[in-house]
């Protein structure tokens, strides 16, 4: 029996994998960009950072959703199945500013 990677180590590759070409692809076009407009209040380090977590940022994310919607797996395993009941019993379970409100409108009536 061979081990299959969940939907959340798909999810993690691809954030891995998008966040750092996006990252490299960032320092390229931020390299590129100081030298043609100059580095500007940040200096060339903090620029290049810049266009480089930014890039990274947002590639590794759509690479993250991509690589979760091409998954071939259809059947959900028991530890996603786990994570999933206990992000929505957390997702119903009321906040504290919730439950003063609750409290607070029954004493009231």
């Amino acid at each position: 029996m061979s081990y299959q990677p969940s939907i959340w180590d798909k999810a993690k590759m691809g954030l891995i994998m998008g966040g750092s070409v996006g990252a490299c692809l960032g320092c390229l076009i931020g390299f590129y960009s100081t030298m043609k407009f100059g580095p500007g209040p940040r200096g060339y380090l903090g620029t290049i950072g810049q266009y480089a977590l930014g890039s990274g940022a947002s590639f590794g994310f759509f690479m993250m959703i991509g690589s979760c919607i091409r998954s071939d797996d259809s059947s959900v395993s028991a530890e996603d199945c786990f994570a999933l009941k206990a992000a929505v019993e957390r997702w119903n379970t009321p906040t504290p500013m919730a439950y003063y409100l609750a409290q607070a409108k029954s004493k009231s009536t």
